[in-house]
């Protein structure tokens, strides 16, 4: 995906989020949109727990009044290990719902994303804990007692954090497959509806036998082809809470996948807190 394109970095925090639900819409895709403004413009985003980096289309970064060129750029690696070299630019007053930002480091692409303005990434709520209630299609901006009230509600799970050179930040939990293999895989809230993506040398470790198989060219270097398997896969559970488990789907298995997996979030509950201070996720079925 594009988004792996997506750079959101050095934010300076200029006020923490009060208490305070903002709409939020899941497309038929699996994929979670939202509101947010940037300079007084506001866009509607992909809210992407994987994209690590976050970008603007170039249709949205053009309305942006204020910004200018970074002199120092970023290296990044697509799942696939294709690499990206990113230039960045500094935009001014970020804000979702009640969370304030006051000063981002972004980039941008001239793409079209049917009608949607960008993906934001992690890094905007690296200071505050968040959750995405799927029943009442909102995110929510926890305090430290709305946060308490969560954790006492719902199954916590670790998460392990990714964080580069304070420019991207992904999450990772412990994942039980086939009652076999314990994988950290990569929550990817943008991996899109029913995707799960393993390394695909887990097939024969999991005694797995592929289906079939494509090859794909990339969007932006063509000469760059990734090679990807399907199986079926019988069990995926947490590690800690095992009754947080998904069953009898079909899996991706991809040459080369830098991570150990990558799996879409919406079917782990009804409402996912993420809590990247705090390094865990609180999830209520």
């Amino acid at each position: 995906m594009l988004k792996r394109l997506f750079i959101l970095a050095n934010l300076t925090i200029c006020s923490l989020a009060v208490f305070s639900q903002v709409p939020i819409q899941v497309m038929e895709s699996g994929h979670i949109t939202i509101k947010a403004k940037v300079d007084g413009v506001e866009g509607n985003f992909i809210l992407d727990t994987g994209a690590g980096l976050t970008v603007f289309t170039k249709k949205f970064f053009e309305k942006i009044p204020h910004k200018s060129p970074v002199d120092g750029g970023f290296t990044a690696h697509r799942a696939t290990g294709e690499r990206l070299d990113i230039d960045l630019y500094k935009v001014y007053d970020f804000q979702l719902g009640a969370l304030h930002k006051s000063e981002d480091e972004v980039s941008f692409l001239d793409i079209n994303l049917g009608g949607l303005d960008g993906i934001l990434s992690l890094k905007l709520f690296e200071q505050q804990p968040f959750t995405i209630d799927f029943t009442k299609k909102e995110l929510v901006l926890e305090t430290e007692r709305s946060l308490s009230n969560a954790r006492m509600s719902g199954e916590r799970i670790p998460l392990q954090l990714e964080q580069s050179r304070g420019k991207a930040l992904d999450i990772f939990a412990y994942f039980r497959v086939n009652d076999s293999l314990t994988l950290q895989l990569c929550l990817d809230s943008g991996a899109g509806k029913d995707v799960y993506r393993f390394n695909s040398k887990y097939l024969q470790k999991l005694g797995l036998k592929a289906i079939d198989s494509t090859e794909r060219k990339s969007e932006i270097n063509t000469s760059f082809v990734s090679k990807t398997y399907r199986a079926n896969v019988a069990k995926l559970a947490a590690e800690r809470s095992p009754s947080i488990a998904v069953t009898a789907f079909r899996a991706q298995f991809v040459d080369g996948l830098i991570y150990d997996g990558i799996m879409w979030i919406n079917w782990l509950g009804s409402r996912i807190t993420v809590d990247i201070p705090g390094k865990e996720l609180v999830v209520v079925k």
